[in-house]
């Protein structure tokens, strides 16, 4: 039979009486809440422990059974995800090494190219020392014919100088032989 809140209101109130509160209140906590009735026996948990393990063994089994097909369907993915990658990468490697040899061709051709501009250099680097050779050759016969200039005016200029000392004692000295006899006529 279940006993209603009523009915242990009223046990606990008699046992209070008789034993006393504290006494009462543990003795109340040691009986269930609904009846008897509900309290499992040890058949009755056997009974469940022994349900409840077939039915964790079941779960067990279905989840490892899955567990393998989705490792197994993975597997699948992942061994066809690595054929497609390895073929990129294949893919990849040989435009890059497509590339690397236009780089080799392109180095090669920079190189010659490197190789003519060298030789340019050289003949040019020749053509500017002859040229700066002549020019100083240019620039030395330059001077000494500016120095004959100077050195041909300094002797000119002394030989103006005599030849108007010649024509100034020439020209007096005619005029001395026109004025003594004039001078000589007038007195």
């Amino acid at each position: 039979m279940v006993m209603t809140e009523t009915q242990r209101t009223t046990l606990y109130n008699q046992l209070s009486g008789a034993i006393g509160q504290e006494a009462a209140r543990t003795l109340m906590e040691q009986l269930p809440p609904s009846g008897w009735e509900q309290v499992a026996t040890k058949e009755d948990v056997k009974a469940s422990e022994s349900m409840l393990l077939r039915e964790i063994k079941a779960s067990e089994t279905r989840v490892l059974g899955e567990v393998k097909q989705s490792e197994g369907r993975l597997m699948i993915q992942i061994a066809d995800s690595e054929s497609r990658q390895g073929a990129r990468i294949d893919e990849t490697n040989t435009r890059i090494d497509g590339m690397n040899t236009r780089l080799d061709e392109t180095n090669t051709r920079i190189d010659g190219m490197n190789t003519r501009l060298d030789g340019m250099n050289t003949r040019l680097d020749g053509r500017i020392d002859q040229t700066n050779t002549r020019i100083d050759e240019t620039n030395r016969q330059l001077s000494a014919l500016a120095e004959e200039i100077r050195t041909g005016f300094a002797d000119l200029k002394l030989a103006l100088a005599k030849q108007i000392r010649w024509v100034a004692a020439v020209i007096i000295g005619v005029a001395a032989s026109i004025a003594v006899p004039l001078a000589l006529a007038l007195v």
